[in-house]
């Protein structure tokens, strides 16, 4: 038991660092750029959207970045008669903020620009496995991502970030993709309960069933061990619990 706990506080501390490093790494982006695309250029409204969405990405400001990007989505032109330049920035912008503005990513999803989707894309998966936000965000997180996501490789890797849960949040979030109706996400974590599941002795998890199994012992087992429950906690619960 020493031994683990020794384990986990090297694992708590690692995880710290790496999301110190992270975080000194980021480089604002800068996207002004934008402006030299002949569509956005050709539009005033846009323009001043663009300026806007800078100034508040400037401002480190993420509630008005988001208000922006709503006020982009709800314009006539959403979303193919947006300039991708402008779609392309929105999405660095939001990027930038994390997990703050995730819910606005989800928007874009409905462009039929691939580079557009792609981006859109590759920020969710950003915003999904930011170091910042705990298991319980992060698992809310993903459940509202496979609400939209059906795109079987882009589920798999959202998948993943079930490892960046403690067992009975992991658990308890894959029993509500069972319930969640998105049957690509149901199939892909058949193929991988072994892989996400094994790590606690004597229960196989194969099927929702035992899944029930393994989330009942994952709480009997922190109930037998507050250490242990304190330790995932500070390994799980993400910055706010760090600082505390």
């Amino acid at each position: 038991a020493e031994k683990s706990r020794r384990q986990k506080s090297v694992r708590i501390r690692e995880r710290s660092r790496v999301r110190e490093a992270s975080a000194a790494e980021r480089a604002r982006p800068d996207i002004a750029d934008a402006l030299s695309d002949d569509e956005v250029k050709m539009s005033p409204k846009f323009r001043a959207l663009l300026a806007e969405i800078q100034a508040a990405l400037d401002a480190d400001d993420w509630k008005k970045t988001g208000a922006l990007v709503q006020k982009l989505q709800d314009m006539d032109e959403w979303p193919d008669g947006i300039p991708a330049a402008l779609h392309k920035a929105a999405i660095a912008a939001l990027r930038w903020f994390g997990s703050k503005t995730a819910p606005e990513l989800v928007g874009f999803l409905g462009s039929e620009d691939s580079e557009v989707y792609g981006d859109a894309l590759d920020a969710m998966m950003d915003a999904l496995s930011d170091f910042d936000i705990g298991d319980s965000e992060r698992s809310s997180l993903l459940l509202g991502y496979l609400k939209v996501v059906k795109d079987a490789d882009a589920i798999s890797m959202m998948l993943f970030e079930l490892n960046n849960m403690r067992p009975t949040v992991r658990a308890e979030t894959a029993l509500s993709i069972f319930e969640s109706g998105n049957e690509v996400a149901i199939n892909a974590l058949m193929e991988e309960l072994g892989f996400y599941f094994g790590d606690i002795d004597l229960v196989e998890v194969t099927d929702k069933a035992s899944l029930e199994k393994y989330l009942e012992s994952a709480r009997q087992m922190y109930k037998d061990d507050p250490d242990l429950a304190e330790s995932d906690n500070e390994l799980y619960g993400g910055s706010d619990v760090l600082k505390d």
